[in-house]
């Protein structure tokens, strides 16, 4: 089974995040203060999503 690079993945989120802001911001008005409490929960799920990926198989299941 092939690994999952991490760092790629986190990298891509915050940069999707990022550019979904964007395109809110061209087309439309933004609520910052809905921002400022779904940018760092976003933040939070993203790094739980890193530490869960890059933990390591236990040895004892392998057949």
């Amino acid at each position: 089974m092939r690994r999952i690079d991490v760092a790629a993945l986190n990298v891509s989120l915050v940069c999707l995040g990022v550019a979904a802001l964007a395109l809110c911001t061209a087309f439309g008005t933004v609520d910052w203060k809905l921002v400022s409490i779904v940018a760092p929960l976003g933040l939070v799920v993203i790094g739980l999503i890193g530490l869960l990926l890059s933990r390591n198989p236990r040895k004892g299941n392998t057949p």
